[in-house]
């Protein structure tokens, strides 16, 4: 492609490359709105689409210099972890073109997920998007980027077996407390907040037989979560009155500091606590505790692991999937680089054709206005005819390295004005 051409470029980090104690810092409550500010006034971005979950923070930028792009995307990421971007660029990874929208691609798949085929990525991405749009930071590659991945996404779990069998941090979680305390009939479970997360994790919980006890800090969300899922609901000012009783207490809140810190839960109990909150609603150190266990989203790993070895087959279906669909987006990306010399070559053609017609209609006798019709359209379909098969081989070639030549050898042969172009 040629060098003024746009570029896609993404600059990102997840649970592979960065701990929980840094992700935890570029999370925010609206998450990719939040990453994507104050880039949007950068010249160099033409657009932006921030992707901030538990397990990543990404941008995807449009513009027209790679290494601009990068430093741009950079500098946001560190302010929003608070740290120099020196010392934050080696957890960081950087993608360009075809394998910018693969990877986005596959994160939407679930392929990129800590539980491989989780679905709440789907909603994420989605949500990523419309925050973009509300922003004014999106444009027609983003656009067509993200929604090529929801596609893609979508089209992996109806034609794989991706996302069957617990593929969620919330099943896996639930999964987790029947491992370490077996069954869980009559088990009290407190689960602290009534957002998505916290709703999965109390429903897997109450199907597996534990009484549930919603506490959030807004009562009227309690109250309809513990509807739902059959169980009772508190403030956030009981919280330690029933944590004394609880067996197991799942954190997930957007609270910015620590709601459970050791003093709270010093009284011997045995408990299992997950924190799945990003940042942490557990402070670390309860885990050092006499009958304390505490697995924090960094902490599932093993679990997830296990799932992993059990899709392998199927990620590898998954990853064919993906590629055919990164491949279709990348054939169109680049087919707008053939657009402005085709639109010249078949303005540069129509205006011969209507000048030739006009020049020619006064010496044609006895022609009358139905048959100038029929002589238009039949010069009209022969030009269209004339055109399709170099208008196609410019798109084909534009998803090629030497485009650049075809497009000035449009220009030379044809005379077309390349500043127009």
């Amino acid at each position: 492609m040629s060098d003024a051409w746009v570029k896609l470029v993404l600059v990102g980090t997840n649970h592979r490359h960065a701990p929980v104690t840094l992700r935890e810092r570029m999370a925010r409550d609206d998450h990719g709105r939040a990453v994507v500010d104050r880039l949007i006034d950068n010249d160099q971005v033409a657009e932006a689409v921030g992707l901030a979950t538990c397990n990543r923070c990404e941008l995807y930028m449009v513009g027209t210099d790679v290494a601009a792009l990068r430093e741009a995307a950079t500098a946001r990421l560190a302010e929003l972890a608070g740290r120099p971007a020196g010392e934050i660029e080696g957890l960081l990874y950087v993608h360009e073109g075809q394998a910018a929208a693969g990877h986005l691609f596959e994160v939407a798949s679930g392929l990129d997920s800590m539980v491989p085929g989780e679905s709440q990525i789907l909603a994420q991405i989605r949500d990523a998007h419309a925050d973009a749009l509300d922003a004014g930071s999106t444009g027609a590659v983003t656009n067509r980027l993200f929604s090529a991945a929801l596609e893609a996404g979508k089209h992996a779990r109806h034609a794989t077996a991706i996302g069957e069998g617990g593929a969620s941090i919330a099943s896996v979680a639930a999964d987790l407390v029947r491992e370490r305390l077996g069954d869980l009939a009559g088990v009290r479970v407190l689960v602290v907040g009534a957002g998505r997360t916290a709703a999965l994790v109390a429903t897997q919980l109450r199907a597996r037989g534990a009484a549930i006890t919603i506490v959030n800090r807004d009562r009227g969300r309690a109250g309809a979560l513990a509807a739902r899922v059959g169980g009772r609901s508190a403030g956030l000012d009981a919280l330690a009155e029933l944590l004394a009783g609880a067996d197991v207490v799942v954190a997930a809140t957007s609270a910015p500091g620590f709601l459970i810190c050791p003093g709270d839960v010093a009284d011997g109990r045995r408990r299992v606590l997950i924190d799945l909150a990003v940042p942490r609603d557990v402070n670390p150190a309860v885990g050092e505790l006499p009958g304390q266990t505490l697995v924090d989203v960094d902490g599932l790993e093993q679990t997830v692991q296990r799932n992993i070895r059990l899709r392998v087959a199927e990620a590898d279906r998954v990853r064919e999937l993906v590629d055919r669909h990164a491949e279709a987006f990348w054939a169109w990306l680049c087919g707008l680089e053939a657009v402005p010399a085709i639109t010249s070559l078949r303005a540069l053609a129509e205006q011969i054709r209507t000048s030739e017609l006009d020049r020619a209609r006064d010496k044609w006798e006895g022609l009358t206005e139905h048959d100038r019709e029929r002589l238009d359209l039949l010069t009209r379909g022969m030009l269209q005819k004339l055109l399709h098969r170099p208008t196609v081989r410019l798109k084909q070639a534009a998803a090629e390295d030497g485009f650049a030549a075809y497009a000035d050898a449009v220009a030379d042969l044809f005379g077309l004005d390349r500043a127009e172009r």
